[in-house]
């Protein structure tokens, strides 16, 4: 492992993880100990290359021509997809509520016009942000920063409310009811789904990504790139070709619209 943590602690934080995973502290120490993306994604940086690349290429696709586009990177992070985003001629701005990621997100995003803000997304928004985005992307935040439906609901709305009528909310989420994949909140997809219709929002289409086991296997320990990158892709693509192994992915990625 090319990290400064050991599997025991990534064993403890995944047992104790209420409480830990959906504070800003855990991801202030992701900031300060790791390197790369690994502050954002998973331990082995082989990994998260493919696994980056994997979502922006599904942020790319399914957001299109975003050009222009008033877009919030919510849970943004060390900036990721906030400067891929900014790449592309998005006008972006970056919410997390960890202060040293955010701080991090500055630092390394000189020569980026991008807004970064520390702000938690169960936290009532500035009013100047309500209304004001075209599109909202969300990777891996509410299924970590929500206890419950009651908090699950609270963010939603937070996010329905920043969108202008019409806008795009993109989640990329790890969305499970059993108690060993998922990360804070305990919930199915459809009922996910079912929650974010009650703020307005409807779906647009639902696909999946990263497998399982091929996660399992490679994203904890650094090995070598030429196995790791050909497995990878070619996993993804059979979850793309074969829908009955939805159920062994990882991440839901759903598409709604803000009615």
């Amino acid at each position: 492992m090319s990290q400064g943590r050991t599997f025991t602690q990534l064993v403890r934080d995944r047992i104790f993880k209420a409480g830990f995973y959906d504070s800003p502290k855990y991801w202030d120490m992701k900031a300060k100990v790791y390197e790369g993306l690994a502050r954002s994604c998973w331990p082995s940086n082989v990994f998260n290359r493919h696994w980056d690349a994997r979502q922006m290429e599904i942020v790319d696709r399914l957001l299109g021509d975003v050009r222009g586009l008033e877009v919030v990177d919510i849970a943004c992070g060390t900036g990721r997809a906030s400067r891929h985003l900014a790449k592309k001629g998005a006008k972006v701005t970056g919410l997390d509520f960890s202060p040293l990621a955010i701080e991090a997100a500055k630092r390394e995003s000189e020569g980026f016009d991008i807004d970064y803000r520390q702000y938690d997304i169960l936290a009532k928004p500035d009013e100047e942000l309500l209304g004001r985005f075209d599109v909202a992307l969300v990777i891996g935040c509410l299924t970590v920063a929500c206890t419950d439906v009651r908090e699950l609901d609270r963010g939603l709305s937070h996010i329905a409310g920043l969108l202008r009528k019409g806008g795009r909310v993109l989640f990329l989420e790890p969305i499970h009811e059993s108690r060993i994949l998922r990360r804070i909140l305990r919930m199915s997809e459809s009922d996910y789904i079912e929650r974010c219709k009650a703020h307005g929002l409807k779906l647009v289409l639902s696909e999946a990504m990263g497998l399982i086991p091929v996660r399992v296997a490679f994203a904890f320990r650094d090995m070598p790139d030429g196995i790791v990158g050909p497995v990878f892709w070619k996993s993804e693509k059979l979850l793309e070709t074969a829908p009955f192994l939805k159920p062994l992915a990882d991440y839901s990625v759903l598409l709604f619209q803000k009615a």
